[in-house]
């Protein structure tokens, strides 16, 4: 499943359970019809899911999809939401979709914390309004998710052009990655290759499963988003420093590519 069909799932709420010390697990293994969520406000606990394991911690989240093996054993106590749900996204019509990893660690901490409050507030309400909100928080907490598996997604992206057999793309991959922050034409390096626009496109999606122009938008906005959260520069300052022209036209294509406004992006996510 692509982070897109991520992004579109719709979650509704199964169960809903806020353990404030939990201090060892009942069972050490466990496999569930419906999707769990362990999120961690404190403590810290060892995790195998599949063939995924490793430590989950204060504001971690971990999903487990139903059906798989969710085995886990306790390091320290545990402040911790336990969630069962179910996916309704016009997506989710096939087999159980895979997740690029199965622990999540959200950039913006702050929401998340507010989300776990407001889920502590009511993990005991069953009154419909407040069994709804619990269904935006637990959405919205999936979305945190999604950011960080979105970042993932690219990075993963760009270290395929490291497989290529192809020594010419190899060397236009090079090129790329050396000028991708500065104004240039896929044509002009095209023509440095010999080859058509038509044809290094071709050879360039073949040898590393994705169009040359996606490879460079993808490194542009990553560095985008690392300087409007390191740094205080303007969206104009930011587009020169990217490869853009003007910090109008870098908005539209960052919001575009990320799902919202450059300002929003830094106003969410900046500690």
């Amino acid at each position: 499943m692509t982070t897109t069909t991520l992004w579109n799932q719709t979650l509704h709420l199964v169960s809903h359970a806020y353990f404030e010390r939990k201090e060892r697990f009942e069972m050490d293994v466990d496999c569930y019809s419906v999707w769990v969520l362990f999120a961690v406000e404190s403590g810290k606990f060892y995790y195998r899911i599949g063939e995924e394991r490793g430590e989950a911690g204060a504001g971690d989240l971990v999903y487990c999809p139903p059906g798989f093996t969710f085995e886990r054993e306790m390091v320290s106590p545990l402040a911790l939401h336990y969630i069962g749900f179910e996916m309704v996204g016009e997506e989710q019509t096939g087999p159980v979709p895979p997740l690029p990893t199965f622990l999540s660690r959200p950039l913006d901490n702050k929401r998340l914390v507010s989300n776990f409050a407001y889920l502590r507030k009511l993990h005991l309400a069953t009154e419909p309004r407040h069994v709804l909100r619990k269904d935006m928080i637990m959405n919205d907490i999936w979305q945190l998710a999604c950011e960080v598996w979105e970042r993932e997604h690219l990075h993963d992206e760009q270290q395929l052009l490291a497989d290529s057999d192809d020594v010419l793309m190899n060397r236009a991959a090079e090129w790329i990655y050396q000028n991708a922050y500065t104004p240039f034409s896929m044509r002009e390096l095209s023509d440095s290759l010999n080859l058509s626009p038509v044809q290094f496109t071709r050879r360039f999606r073949k040898s590393f499963r994705i169009a040359p122009s996606d490879f460079v938008r993808s490194l542009r906005i990553s560095k985008v988003a690392e300087l409007l959260l390191d740094t205080d520069m303007t969206l104009d300052q930011i587009a020169t420093c990217c490869g853009y022209e003007n910090g109008l036209y870098l908005s539209r294509v960052f919001s575009k590519n990320m799902g919202m406004s450059p300002s929003k992006y830094r106003e969410l996510n900046r500690l």
